[in-house]
């Protein structure tokens, strides 16, 4: 019986230290806790594509091609979802049966405006490092071809 309580309160604690994570992302605040790097509470959480801040940085965004620019705007932004957790990240679409699985990740460096981090790509078969920027509550990283943001927000599913 003694043991059941241990698991119930261990059971509590973590559900208590997850939630105090979303708080602090929220608040946009690093804390350390646990075992794990306090960088990585700056991106632990899940987080949708949000297109039309996204659309307003490819506009002001010169030398995009106007053939690529109204593809993109034509309902592409707005239904990734990327799902951080301690070790593992999620890619997926909302519109569609696309999605990446767990995939190991690492967080490199850290500060109040960016996180370095390595992500696995199944395709290539081995790590690749990735910049994420934060901004306010939000976060994003730099389009490849153009440079321009491509910014995700918090979400609950």
């Amino acid at each position: 019986m003694r043991i059941r309580r241990r698991s119930a309160t261990t059971f509590a604690l973590a559900r208590t230290a997850a939630r105090a994570r979303r708080i602090a992302l929220a608040a946009g605040v690093v804390v350390a806790y646990g075992c794990a790097a306090p960088q990585q509470v700056a991106i632990i959480g899940v987080w949708k594509s949000d297109a039309p801040r996204t659309i307003a940085s490819m506009r002001a965004t010169p030398g995009i091609p106007e053939d690529a620019r109204r593809a993109l705007e034509a309902d592409y932004y707005g239904h990734l979802v990327l799902e951080y957790r301690d070790d593992t990240v999620r890619a997926y679409f909302d519109n569609s049966n696309y999605d990446s699985g767990r995939r190991p990740y690492q967080v490199v460096s850290a500060d109040a405006e960016r996180i370095v981090t390595n992500e696995w790509n199944e395709l290539l078969r081995k790590f690749e490092e990735g910049t994420t920027y934060r901004d306010g509550e939000c976060i994003f990283g730099l389009a490849a071809e153009w440079g321009f943001r491509e910014y995700f927000c918090p979400f609950e599913d």
